[in-house]
């Protein structure tokens, strides 16, 4: 699995509204109105909070702010949604680096091999790999801020957590990243998807249509909270609600065939115990089509 962050152009208008955060009393701005969410502030509160006594020097980067991401009414200042972005991307650490974390053992232990998997987390990423036989099983970019107050023995829990969020979101049709449009598609052939070692296995990928951010993985998790598959686990004892990215559930990986060229259409076999569950879908990784079959 990997989720792929591509470096995209910013337009004129986009460089303007960040060149208005270029000041720490700007920040600070910002967060003071965050901190009171639920009731706007006068102009003399946010300025005692924010700390200026220069009472023109404030109104000049208050000015600067209201419209795109402060709005004013009678009853004060408080923050417009492009303002919570900002904050929200500041409290989670999106624009300062953490501490690398790892490597830490995870269970299982390696589909391919058995040998010992391991996570790290390094420059912002989390690297989920096998130490013997070096199977990639995760590479994500992660916010420092969403391991903050956890321990190092639980960060591969939460890597998986946070990473399952943004999948569920990438089939829901969004970019985490920046809202925009997120398109699936069926890839049979992985040479066309990038190293080996992080794509080996992966046959769904979700492109934002905005940022060309692109989240690449096994076909299995396309259908992590299909109806269908959620129910045929759940008769055989596996809850997939709880966190199973490199689990149980998916060890023994689904097996897709590709069955016709034009239109193009493929199955994919989740096989549990004796029963096998066949999901048949497109080339946009929509079911057109739900089987359950005793296992051959």
């Amino acid at each position: 699995m990997r989720s792929r962050d591509v470096p995209v152009s910013v337009d004129s208008d986009s460089e303007q509204a960040f060149s208005l955060l270029a000041d720490e009393t700007r920040l600070a701005i910002l967060r003071a109105l965050a901190e009171s969410p639920h009731e706007p502030l006068t102009f003399s509160q946010l300025r005692e909070q924010v700390g200026v006594t220069d009472s023109g020097r404030f109104n000049y980067h208050l000015g600067k702010l209201t419209d795109l991401f402060v709005k004013k009414s009678e009853a004060g200042y408080e923050l417009r949604l492009a303002g919570w972005n900002i904050v929200g991307a500041i409290l989670s650490g999106a624009y300062t680096r953490g501490d690398d974390v790892g490597p830490v053992a995870v269970d299982p232990p390696c589909p391919r091999c058995n040998g010992q998997v391991e996570a790290t987390y390094v420059d912002e990423r989390v690297h989920v790999r096998c130490a013997d036989c070096d199977k990639t099983i995760l590479d994500a970019g992660i916010p420092p801020g969403v391991l903050e107050g956890y321990d190092d023995a639980s960060f591969p829990e939460v890597a998986e957590r946070f990473v399952l969020s943004l999948f569920s979101q990438a089939r829901d049709g969004f970019c985490a990243s920046c809202q925009g449009r997120m398109d699936p598609r069926l890839i049979t052939t992985v040479e066309d998807l990038g190293p080996k070692d992080v794509c080996e296995d992966a046959q769904a990928v979700y492109s934002c249509t905005r940022c060309s951010e692109e989240h690449i993985a096994g076909i299995g998790m396309a259908y992590l909270d299909h109806p269908a598959v959620v129910s045929f686990y759940y008769d055989h004892d596996v809850d997939l609600s709880q966190p199973h990215l490199w689990g149980t559930a998916w060890r023994d990986k689904p097996v897709l065939t590709v069955v016709s060229d034009d239109p193009l259409r493929a199955t994919v076999d989740f096989e549990v115990d004796d029963e096998t569950l066949t999901l048949t879908i497109d080339e946009t990784l929509e079911v057109h089509d739900v089987k359950r079959s005793p296992a051959p």
